[in-house]
Formats: structure tokens, C-alpha cells, sequence
């Protein structure tokens, strides 16, 4: 009797492959699953939104965009530089005999990177106040508060550990 004549073996060697082959699937796929894509289409989104949810006036639209612009060619030129220096970081992990002077200096810049991050989007709130009237200051600051809270949220998820048990 020939090996593929014995229909068990068949079977389980056929269940193995289909198996396998899942699994790849799902490490090929799956991570790009569960990544929300940040196209530059998302900013555009969420400013038509905030204008939308203010009722901007045409000229508080043009005003608000053109901060927008600023603001996002700002924060992303202080993102690559906070990742440049994580993975300079990142690769002092791999070198043997590293001071800890040279990961305090760069963790430091990094924290300087991140405050003025911090202040430079502190400011972009500000300006985007000074356009707004009385009335619509009390929208945006509910609007900025549940962007604090939905941040919060969405960092706490990355954090906590998925229960599948």
C-alpha cells in the first residue's frame, strides 16, 4: 500500500498544510489588520470635522487651515527627530560598554523633543482659540477635552495587556 493510498494520512497531512498555511496568512496580514492607516487624508478628516462642529466662517477656515499646515509640517519635522534619537538609542542596546552618560544625553533630548512638541501643540490650541468667538470657545474646548480623553484611552489600550485567558 502506497503512502498517499492511506486516507488518514492523507487527511492529516492535507489539515497540516491548510493549517500552515493560515498561520502565514494571518503573520502576513494580520499585523496590518489591527494598524489604523494615518494618511494625510485623516488630518484633512478631522479639520473639515473640527470646522464643521465650530461653524468657522470662510475666513476663520482659511486662518485655521493655514495654522493646521504649519502646525502638522512642525510636530512631524520634531517626530522624525524624536525617532532618529530612539533609534540611536535602540541601537546603543546592541554595543557592548555603553556609558550611561550617552543614554542620559539622549534621553534628555528626547525629553526636550517631546516638550516642545508639547508646547508647540499648546500653542496651535491657543492660536485656534483666538480665532474662535465666545461661542464657539465653548465647543472647542469640549472638542479638546474629548481629544485628551480619547487619547488617554487609546494609549491606555496599547498598554494593557490582551487578556485571552
Amino acid at each position: 500500500m502506497g503512502l498517499f493510498e492511506n486516507k488518514r494520512f492523507t487527511i492529516i497531512s492535507i489539515s497540516v498544510l491548510v493549517l500552515l498555511n493560515l498561520i502565514l496568512i494571518g503573520l502576513v496580514v494580520g499585523p496590518e489588520l489591527g494598524k489604523r492607516g494615518h494618511d494625510r487624508r485623516d488630518g484633512d478628516k478631522r479639520s473639515e470635522y473640527l470646522a464643521k462642529k465650530l461653524g468657522l466662517s470662510e475666513e476663520q477656515k482659511r486662518t485655521y487651515d493655514s495654522l493646521n499646515t504649519n502646525h502638522r509640517n512642525e510636530t512631524k519635522a520634531l517626530q522624525q527627530k524624536i525617532d532618529e534619537k530612539r533609534r540611536r538609542m535602540f541601537r546603543l542596546t546592541q554595543v557592548n560598554d555603553v556609558s550611561v552618560e550617552t543614554v542620559d544625553s539622549l534621553t534628555t533630548e528626547i525629553g526636550v523633543l517631546v516638550s516642545d512638541m508639547e508646547f508647540r501643540t499648546y500653542e496651535h490650541i491657543s492660536n485656534i482659540r483666538a480665532l474662535c468667538t465666545p461661542e464657539q470657545l465653548q465647543e472647542l474646548d469640549s472638542l479638546v477635552q474629548r481629544m485628551i480623553k480619547s487619547r488617554r484611552d487609546r494609549e491606555g489600550d496599547k498598554k494593557e495587556p490582551a487578556s485571552g485567558n
